[in-house]
């Protein structure tokens, strides 16, 4: 018996969700939201109903989730739902198009195989292949059975005192605020944060100066990129603002990583985290001699665009292969923070 297909959630997700569905020729018979939310809602045609009513229409069914969260009580119930009914998250890009189905894997798997065989120990190729597993087939038991907490990805890196911190897409300050509280309040040195979003940088600014951290920093309000220009900008004052999307009004300034940064400082312990929104690929060529001749450590989103999962760490090597790699998944619902954490070999 085919159950009927319904989705969990309206917005940008519902949006891919339900065109996905007619690409595929998937009847998606009704919508729910919260209880609070679904009250007199109408999304795209479909009256917005509540979980009860959709269990009183159909003794069973198929749920679509239709958007992604790191609450944890959230989370959880997510799970619970994905015990008592039949429940997949379809894996979309943030960024750009395609999807990682047999035929992309098909196509990409000599590039698959080697990232894999790059990978440094057995929780780095259980998450790659449980990641990979998740955006194939939407099953969440996948992203579960190998997520793991932020401070045990860091706990990898070994960072020193002294550190001299670069953070490519800053947003407000948070993951600055996270590695200070990480390190205890000591041993950075100094910190560069780039942060293209005028609102971002603004709250980014802020922060610095509420935490005392602002006489550590050179906060630069633009982004990183592989070369000097101009680009396009679309400014959401959120995490998911990015450059070199279509119909964007405005223009920010863009780095090499490789003109700005202090080479004084990258003598000691460095480290470069990069979450730029999709524009990861061209940040790291912009730090190709950086990454060449002095092996920061490294901090890189792999979960914004189809192939970043192999591609970005291919980079990383093709660039100086005396890395061990390592990948992390930490706790969200869909494939977000899922991180690749690389740490030069001492020669």
């Amino acid at each position: 018996m085919i159950k009927p297909v319904v989705l969990y959630g309206t917005g940008d997700g519902a949006d891919k969700v339900l065109e996905l569905c007619e690409a595929k020729r998937i009847k998606v018979s009704g919508i729910f939201a919260s209880d609070d939310f679904a009250k007199g809602q109408v999304f795209r045609g479909y009256k917005v109903k509540k979980l009860s009513e959709i269990e009183e229409e159909y003794k069973d069914f198929c749920i679509l989730l239709a958007f992604g969260t790191k609450n944890p009580e959230v989370m959880e119930r997510i799970y619970r739902l994905g015990e008592k009914y039949e429940l997949y998250a379809p894996h979309f890009p943030l960024f750009g198009g395609g999807h990682f189905d047999a035929d992309y894997i098909k196509g990409n798997m000599g590039a698959i195989e080697k990232a894999y065989s790059l990978l440094r120990d057995d929780a780095s190729r259980k998450v790659y292949s449980g990641a990979i597993d998740f955006m194939v087939s939407g099953k969440l038991q996948y992203l579960k059975e190998c997520e793991s907490p932020k401070s045990e990805a860091l706990d990898l890196l070994g960072l020193q005192s002294g550190l001299y911190y670069i953070d490519a897409g800053a947003y407000d300050g948070d993951t600055v605020l996270e590695l200070n509280d990480y390190l205890g309040g000591k041993n950075i040195k100094r910190i560069d944060a780039f942060e293209p979003d005028r609102k971002n940088f603004g709250r980014l600014k802020a922060h610095m100066l509420e935490s005392g951290l602002s006489q550590l920093c050179r906060l630069h309000n633009a982004a990183v990129w592989s070369g000097e220009q101009m680009l396009c900008f679309q400014a959401k004052s959120g995490k998911s603002s990015g450059v070199g999307q279509k119909q964007t009004p405005e223009k920010t300034p863009a780095h090499r990583l490789d003109d700005i940064l202090d080479y004084a400082l990258l003598e000691g312990e460095t480290l470069i985290k990069y979450d730029v929104e999709g524009s990861e690929y061209e940040a790291i060529k912009g730090t190709w001699g950086v990454i060449k001749k002095y092996a920061p450590k490294l901090i890189v989103s792999l979960y914004h665009r189809t192939g970043d999962i192999f591609a970005l760490p291919l980079l990383v090597n093709s660039i100086n292969p005396n890395y061990d790699l390592y990948i992390r998944k930490h706790p969200s619902i869909p494939c977000w923070d899922l991180n690749l954490y690389a740490v030069g070999r001492k020669k």
